[in-house]
Protein backbone atom coordinates (compact mmCIF):
# COMPACT_ATOMS: atom_id res chain seq x y z
CA UNK A 1 0.00 0.00 0.00
CA UNK A 2 1.06 3.75 -0.86
CA UNK A 3 1.28 6.19 2.06
CA UNK A 4 -2.03 7.94 0.84
CA UNK A 5 -1.09 11.15 2.64
CA UNK A 6 2.08 11.80 -0.30
CA UNK A 7 0.99 9.92 -3.29
CA UNK A 8 -2.10 9.64 -4.78
CA UNK A 9 -4.15 6.21 -4.45
CA UNK A 10 -4.98 4.06 -7.34
CA UNK A 11 -7.12 1.17 -7.77
CA UNK A 12 -4.46 -1.49 -5.77
CA UNK A 13 -4.62 1.02 -2.90
CA UNK A 14 -8.80 -0.51 -2.56
CA UNK A 15 -9.14 -3.86 -1.03
CA UNK A 16 -11.97 -6.00 -2.31
CA UNK A 17 -14.65 -7.61 0.35
CA UNK A 18 -16.92 -10.23 0.07
CA UNK A 19 -19.32 -11.40 2.44
CA UNK A 20 -20.15 -14.93 1.23
CA UNK A 21 -22.78 -17.52 2.57
CA UNK A 22 -23.40 -20.74 0.30
CA UNK A 23 -21.79 -19.02 -2.88
CA UNK A 24 -22.20 -21.40 -6.31
CA UNK A 25 -18.78 -21.23 -8.49
CA UNK A 26 -19.34 -18.13 -10.11
CA UNK A 27 -17.65 -16.98 -6.88
CA UNK A 28 -14.54 -18.94 -8.38
CA UNK A 29 -14.86 -17.28 -11.15
CA UNK A 30 -15.48 -13.85 -9.69
CA UNK A 31 -12.39 -14.12 -7.86
CA UNK A 32 -10.26 -14.94 -10.94
CA UNK A 33 -11.42 -11.93 -12.80
CA UNK A 34 -10.77 -9.83 -9.42
CA UNK A 35 -7.26 -11.14 -8.86
CA UNK A 36 -6.43 -9.71 -11.84
CA UNK A 37 -6.89 -5.90 -10.40
CA UNK A 38 -6.62 -6.22 -6.66
CA UNK A 39 -3.75 -6.94 -4.41
CA UNK A 40 -5.71 -7.64 -1.98
CA UNK A 41 -9.17 -9.83 -1.81
CA UNK A 42 -10.34 -10.57 1.77
CA UNK A 43 -13.87 -13.38 1.72
CA UNK A 44 -15.88 -14.15 4.61
CA UNK A 45 -17.51 -17.46 5.05
CA UNK A 46 -20.54 -16.93 6.87
CA UNK A 47 -20.60 -19.81 8.73
CA UNK A 48 -21.29 -21.85 4.86
CA UNK A 49 -20.27 -25.23 6.17
CA UNK A 50 -18.71 -28.31 4.86
CA UNK A 51 -21.01 -28.68 1.90
CA UNK A 52 -19.22 -25.14 0.72
CA UNK A 53 -15.49 -26.11 1.36
CA UNK A 54 -14.79 -26.92 -2.12
CA UNK A 55 -15.22 -23.45 -3.25
CA UNK A 56 -13.51 -22.12 -0.64
CA UNK A 57 -10.49 -23.93 -0.85
CA UNK A 58 -10.45 -22.92 -5.04
CA UNK A 59 -10.29 -19.65 -4.27
CA UNK A 60 -7.95 -19.85 -0.83
CA UNK A 61 -5.16 -20.84 -4.20
CA UNK A 62 -5.06 -17.28 -5.09
CA UNK A 63 -2.23 -15.18 -2.88
CA UNK A 64 -4.04 -12.02 -3.35
CA UNK A 65 -7.31 -13.94 -0.98
CA UNK A 66 -7.55 -14.05 2.81
CA UNK A 67 -10.81 -15.93 4.04
CA UNK A 68 -12.26 -15.16 7.48
CA UNK A 69 -15.27 -17.25 8.38
CA UNK A 70 -18.15 -17.47 11.09
CA UNK A 71 -18.81 -20.82 12.66
CA UNK A 72 -22.25 -20.60 12.27
CA UNK A 73 -24.68 -18.00 10.07
CA UNK A 74 -24.27 -14.43 11.45
CA UNK A 75 -26.00 -12.60 8.72
CA UNK A 76 -24.70 -10.23 6.06
CA UNK A 77 -24.17 -6.74 8.18
CA UNK A 78 -21.79 -8.93 10.46
CA UNK A 79 -19.91 -10.59 7.89
CA UNK A 80 -19.00 -6.94 6.58
CA UNK A 81 -18.23 -5.56 9.92
CA UNK A 82 -15.75 -8.93 10.32
CA UNK A 83 -14.19 -8.12 7.07
CA UNK A 84 -14.27 -3.92 7.80
CA UNK A 85 -12.43 -5.13 11.37
CA UNK A 86 -9.67 -7.01 9.69
CA UNK A 87 -9.23 -4.74 6.71
CA UNK A 88 -8.77 -1.96 9.43
CA UNK A 89 -6.26 -3.94 11.70
CA UNK A 90 -4.11 -5.06 8.62
CA UNK A 91 -4.28 -2.64 6.37
CA UNK A 92 -4.90 0.84 8.01
CA UNK A 93 -2.85 2.10 4.88
CA UNK A 94 -5.46 1.50 2.61
CA UNK A 95 -7.63 4.06 1.07
CA UNK A 96 -10.95 2.18 0.27
CA UNK A 97 -12.78 -1.16 0.25
CA UNK A 98 -15.31 -2.08 -2.38
CA UNK A 99 -17.90 -4.70 -1.30
CA UNK A 100 -19.56 -6.93 -3.61
CA UNK A 101 -22.06 -9.74 -3.59
CA UNK A 102 -21.06 -13.28 -4.04
CA UNK A 103 -23.72 -14.38 -6.15
CA UNK A 104 -22.36 -13.02 -9.63
CA UNK A 105 -24.65 -10.25 -9.78
CA UNK A 106 -21.74 -7.75 -9.64
CA UNK A 107 -19.42 -7.22 -13.26
CA UNK A 108 -15.71 -7.06 -13.06
CA UNK A 109 -15.90 -3.92 -15.57
CA UNK A 110 -18.38 -2.51 -13.14
CA UNK A 111 -16.37 -3.21 -10.07
CA UNK A 112 -13.55 -1.11 -11.65
CA UNK A 113 -16.20 1.78 -12.68
CA UNK A 114 -16.65 2.36 -9.06
CA UNK A 115 -13.14 2.07 -7.64
CA UNK A 116 -12.16 4.60 -10.70
CA UNK A 117 -14.83 6.85 -9.80
CA UNK A 118 -14.11 7.21 -5.78
CA UNK A 119 -10.45 7.77 -6.55
CA UNK A 120 -12.12 10.94 -7.84
CA UNK A 121 -13.04 11.62 -4.29
CA UNK A 122 -11.25 9.23 -1.89
CA UNK A 123 -13.43 10.87 1.67
CA UNK A 124 -16.44 9.63 -0.28
CA UNK A 125 -18.50 6.57 -1.19
CA UNK A 126 -19.49 5.35 -4.39
CA UNK A 127 -22.71 3.06 -4.79
CA UNK A 128 -23.18 0.84 -8.29
CA UNK A 129 -26.90 1.50 -8.87
CA UNK A 130 -28.83 -0.64 -10.95
CA UNK A 131 -31.33 0.73 -13.41
CA UNK A 132 -34.79 -0.09 -11.84
CA UNK A 133 -36.90 2.27 -13.96
CA UNK A 134 -36.06 1.03 -17.50
CA UNK A 135 -34.57 -2.57 -16.75
CA UNK A 136 -37.31 -4.83 -17.62
CA UNK A 137 -34.75 -8.11 -16.48
CA UNK A 138 -35.04 -7.34 -12.79
CA UNK A 139 -37.11 -8.85 -11.34
CA UNK A 140 -40.76 -7.32 -9.90
CA UNK A 141 -40.19 -7.55 -6.12
CA UNK A 142 -36.44 -6.07 -6.42
CA UNK A 143 -37.77 -3.71 -9.09
CA UNK A 144 -40.96 -2.39 -6.53
CA UNK A 145 -38.89 -2.98 -3.37
CA UNK A 146 -36.06 -0.78 -4.59
CA UNK A 147 -38.16 1.85 -5.82
CA UNK A 148 -40.50 2.61 -2.88
CA UNK A 149 -37.36 2.77 -0.59
CA UNK A 150 -35.56 5.41 -3.02
CA UNK A 151 -38.95 7.37 -2.79
CA UNK A 152 -39.68 6.85 1.41
CA UNK A 153 -35.74 7.75 1.60
CA UNK A 154 -35.96 10.70 -0.75
CA UNK A 155 -39.35 12.24 1.45
CA UNK A 156 -38.86 11.12 5.22
CA UNK A 157 -34.79 10.98 5.05
CA UNK A 158 -34.03 14.14 2.55
CA UNK A 159 -31.24 11.20 0.97
CA UNK A 160 -31.52 10.99 -3.26
CA UNK A 161 -30.44 7.28 -4.11
CA UNK A 162 -31.72 5.64 -6.45
CA UNK A 163 -30.63 1.91 -5.25
CA UNK A 164 -31.07 1.42 -1.68
CA UNK A 165 -29.65 -2.01 -1.44
CA UNK A 166 -26.95 -2.02 -3.68
CA UNK A 167 -23.98 -4.70 -2.55
CA UNK A 168 -21.33 -3.05 -4.73
CA UNK A 169 -20.40 0.06 -2.18
CA UNK A 170 -17.00 1.68 -2.25
CA UNK A 171 -16.27 3.05 1.35
CA UNK A 172 -13.33 5.41 2.51
CA UNK A 173 -10.82 4.04 4.73
CA UNK A 174 -11.72 7.29 6.76
CA UNK A 175 -14.38 6.32 8.35
CA UNK A 176 -14.42 2.66 8.39
CA UNK A 177 -13.95 2.24 12.05
CA UNK A 178 -17.14 4.17 12.44
CA UNK A 179 -19.30 2.05 10.57
CA UNK A 180 -18.01 -1.41 12.78
CA UNK A 181 -20.55 0.78 15.69
CA UNK A 182 -23.57 0.73 13.20
CA UNK A 183 -25.97 -1.27 14.26
CA UNK A 184 -27.25 -4.19 12.43
CA UNK A 185 -26.48 -7.81 12.00
CA UNK A 186 -27.99 -8.61 8.39
CA UNK A 187 -29.65 -6.46 5.46
CA UNK A 188 -30.71 -3.76 7.63
CA UNK A 189 -27.04 -3.05 8.20
CA UNK A 190 -26.39 -1.83 4.68
CA UNK A 191 -29.30 0.41 4.74
CA UNK A 192 -28.20 1.91 8.36
CA UNK A 193 -24.92 2.86 6.95
CA UNK A 194 -26.72 4.68 4.54
CA UNK A 195 -28.20 6.93 7.39
CA UNK A 196 -24.84 7.38 9.08
CA UNK A 197 -23.08 8.25 6.40
CA UNK A 198 -26.27 10.89 5.31
CA UNK A 199 -25.53 11.94 9.16
CA UNK A 200 -21.57 12.61 8.84
CA UNK A 201 -22.46 14.01 6.11
CA UNK A 202 -20.06 11.75 3.64
CA UNK A 203 -20.76 12.92 -0.28
CA UNK A 204 -22.75 10.17 -1.81
CA UNK A 205 -21.91 9.30 -5.58
CA UNK A 206 -23.91 6.81 -8.11
CA UNK A 207 -22.48 5.12 -11.09
CA UNK A 208 -24.75 2.89 -13.51
CA UNK A 209 -24.12 -0.55 -13.57
CA UNK A 210 -25.12 -3.49 -15.50
CA UNK A 211 -28.14 -5.63 -13.69
CA UNK A 212 -27.35 -9.66 -13.78
CA UNK A 213 -30.03 -11.70 -12.01
CA UNK A 214 -29.33 -15.42 -12.51
CA UNK A 215 -32.37 -17.83 -12.56
CA UNK A 216 -34.65 -14.80 -11.72
CA UNK A 217 -32.41 -14.01 -8.75
CA UNK A 218 -32.74 -17.14 -6.84
CA UNK A 219 -29.59 -17.60 -5.17
CA UNK A 220 -30.32 -14.38 -2.84
CA UNK A 221 -30.72 -14.84 0.75
CA UNK A 222 -32.49 -11.84 1.35
CA UNK A 223 -36.12 -12.43 2.84
CA UNK A 224 -38.81 -10.16 1.53
CA UNK A 225 -40.74 -10.30 5.29
CA UNK A 226 -38.24 -10.65 7.69
CA UNK A 227 -35.59 -8.61 5.91
CA UNK A 228 -37.96 -5.99 4.65
CA UNK A 229 -39.26 -5.32 8.18
CA UNK A 230 -35.58 -4.86 9.25
CA UNK A 231 -35.10 -2.40 6.52
CA UNK A 232 -38.60 -0.28 6.84
CA UNK A 233 -38.25 -0.53 10.49
CA UNK A 234 -36.10 2.56 10.30
CA UNK A 235 -38.35 4.78 8.54
CA UNK A 236 -40.41 3.81 11.85
CA UNK A 237 -39.04 6.55 13.79
CA UNK A 238 -39.51 9.19 11.33
CA UNK A 239 -43.64 8.42 12.08
CA UNK A 240 -43.88 7.84 15.35
CA UNK A 241 -43.82 11.78 16.61
CA UNK A 242 -45.61 13.32 13.83
CA UNK A 243 -48.45 9.98 14.32
CA UNK A 244 -48.32 10.00 17.74
CA UNK A 245 -48.50 14.34 18.31
CA UNK A 246 -51.45 13.61 15.52
CA UNK A 247 -53.48 11.68 17.30
CA UNK A 248 -52.78 13.46 20.97
CA UNK A 249 -53.98 16.43 18.90
CA UNK A 250 -56.87 15.04 17.11
CA UNK A 251 -58.32 13.22 20.63
CA UNK A 252 -57.46 16.62 23.03
CA UNK A 253 -59.23 18.73 19.66
CA UNK A 254 -62.71 16.55 20.17
CA UNK A 255 -62.59 16.77 23.69
CA UNK A 256 -62.48 20.23 23.83
CA UNK A 257 -65.38 20.59 20.91
CA UNK A 258 -67.25 17.59 23.48
CA UNK A 259 -66.70 20.00 26.54
CA UNK A 260 -67.30 23.66 24.57
CA UNK A 261 -70.71 22.13 22.73
CA UNK A 262 -72.18 21.34 26.64
CA UNK A 263 -70.96 24.09 28.64
CA UNK A 264 -70.46 26.76 26.47
CA UNK A 265 -73.30 28.99 26.83
CA UNK A 266 -75.02 29.93 22.87
CA UNK A 267 -73.62 32.96 22.02
CA UNK A 268 -70.79 32.78 24.01
CA UNK A 269 -66.74 33.79 22.94
CA UNK A 270 -66.27 29.90 23.65
CA UNK A 271 -69.31 28.69 21.91
CA UNK A 272 -68.92 30.85 18.71
CA UNK A 273 -65.25 30.07 18.90
CA UNK A 274 -65.37 26.45 19.71
CA UNK A 275 -63.20 25.23 16.90
CA UNK A 276 -60.26 27.54 17.10
CA UNK A 277 -60.09 27.28 20.83
CA UNK A 278 -60.17 23.61 20.71
CA UNK A 279 -57.52 23.46 18.15
CA UNK A 280 -54.79 25.77 19.91
CA UNK A 281 -55.24 23.92 23.33
CA UNK A 282 -54.82 20.38 21.18
CA UNK A 283 -52.14 21.96 19.51
CA UNK A 284 -50.66 23.64 22.36
CA UNK A 285 -50.31 20.19 23.96
CA UNK A 286 -49.42 18.13 20.99
CA UNK A 287 -47.03 20.53 19.64
CA UNK A 288 -44.99 20.55 22.88
CA UNK A 289 -44.71 16.53 22.70
CA UNK A 290 -44.04 17.14 18.96
CA UNK A 291 -40.74 19.15 19.41
CA UNK A 292 -38.98 17.06 22.15
CA UNK A 293 -40.02 14.08 20.27
CA UNK A 294 -38.28 15.46 16.77
CA UNK A 295 -34.93 17.16 18.56
CA UNK A 296 -34.22 13.17 19.25
CA UNK A 297 -35.42 11.90 15.95
CA UNK A 298 -33.49 14.93 13.69
CA UNK A 299 -30.77 14.68 16.45
CA UNK A 300 -30.41 18.48 16.12
CA UNK A 301 -27.08 19.70 17.84
CA UNK A 302 -28.28 23.64 18.25
CA UNK A 303 -29.58 24.84 21.50
CA UNK A 304 -33.18 25.12 22.19
CA UNK A 305 -33.68 28.57 21.41
CA UNK A 306 -32.48 28.61 17.72
CA UNK A 307 -34.58 25.23 16.80
CA UNK A 308 -37.19 26.21 19.72
CA UNK A 309 -38.16 29.70 17.83
CA UNK A 310 -38.36 27.73 14.55
CA UNK A 311 -40.50 25.74 15.66
CA UNK A 312 -43.18 27.95 17.43
CA UNK A 313 -43.44 29.95 14.29
CA UNK A 314 -44.11 26.55 12.01
CA UNK A 315 -46.42 25.25 14.90
CA UNK A 316 -48.66 29.06 15.07
CA UNK A 317 -48.60 29.10 10.82
CA UNK A 318 -49.65 25.51 11.02
CA UNK A 319 -52.05 25.89 13.46
CA UNK A 320 -53.98 28.93 11.78
CA UNK A 321 -53.92 26.83 8.71
CA UNK A 322 -55.58 24.36 10.57
CA UNK A 323 -58.46 26.19 12.31
CA UNK A 324 -59.37 28.07 8.69
CA UNK A 325 -59.48 25.42 6.78
CA UNK A 326 -61.23 22.98 9.36
CA UNK A 327 -63.56 25.70 9.93
CA UNK A 328 -63.72 26.66 6.22
CA UNK A 329 -64.98 22.97 5.79
CA UNK A 330 -67.08 22.38 8.52
CA UNK A 331 -69.26 25.52 7.17
CA UNK A 332 -69.44 23.98 3.74
CA UNK A 333 -70.22 20.49 5.28
CA UNK A 334 -72.63 21.36 7.63
CA UNK A 335 -70.58 19.58 10.35
CA UNK A 336 -68.22 16.33 9.82
CA UNK A 337 -65.46 18.09 12.52
CA UNK A 338 -64.77 14.57 13.20
CA UNK A 339 -63.81 13.76 9.80
CA UNK A 340 -62.38 16.78 8.51
CA UNK A 341 -59.90 17.45 11.02
CA UNK A 342 -57.45 14.07 10.57
CA UNK A 343 -57.82 14.82 6.77
CA UNK A 344 -56.60 18.62 7.29
CA UNK A 345 -53.71 17.70 9.81
CA UNK A 346 -52.76 14.81 7.39
CA UNK A 347 -52.06 17.02 4.14
CA UNK A 348 -50.03 19.48 6.66
CA UNK A 349 -47.81 16.27 8.24
CA UNK A 350 -45.76 15.69 5.33
CA UNK A 351 -45.81 19.30 4.37
CA UNK A 352 -44.71 20.00 8.28
CA UNK A 353 -42.02 17.09 7.73
CA UNK A 354 -40.36 18.07 5.26
CA UNK A 355 -40.00 21.86 7.23
CA UNK A 356 -38.92 20.44 9.94
CA UNK A 357 -36.37 18.28 8.04
CA UNK A 358 -34.65 20.82 5.75
CA UNK A 359 -35.17 23.91 8.33
CA UNK A 360 -36.72 23.48 11.92
CA UNK A 361 -34.03 21.14 12.82
CA UNK A 362 -31.53 21.87 9.95
CA UNK A 363 -27.75 20.77 9.87
CA UNK A 364 -25.52 22.84 10.39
Amino acid sequence: MKNKESVSPTIQDILALIPAYNPDKGMITLVEELAEHFLHIVIVDDGCGETFAPIFEKVSVFPQVVILRHEENKGKGRAIKTGFSYITDHYPDAAGVVTLDADGQHTVADTLKCCEKFLENPEGIVFGCRDFASDLQIPARSRFGNRLTSRLMKFFCDISLSDTQTGLRVHSMSYLPQLLEVEGERYEYEMNVIFYLKEANVPFTEVPIEVIYLNNNESSHFNPIVDSYKIYKVFFKFCISSFGSAILDYLLFMLMIALLGKYAAEGSFAHTYYIEISTVIARICSGLFNYNFNRKIFRSREGVVSSGSRYLLLWLVQMCISAMAVKGLVFLAGGLEWLIKPVVDTMLFFLSYKIQQLWVFRKK
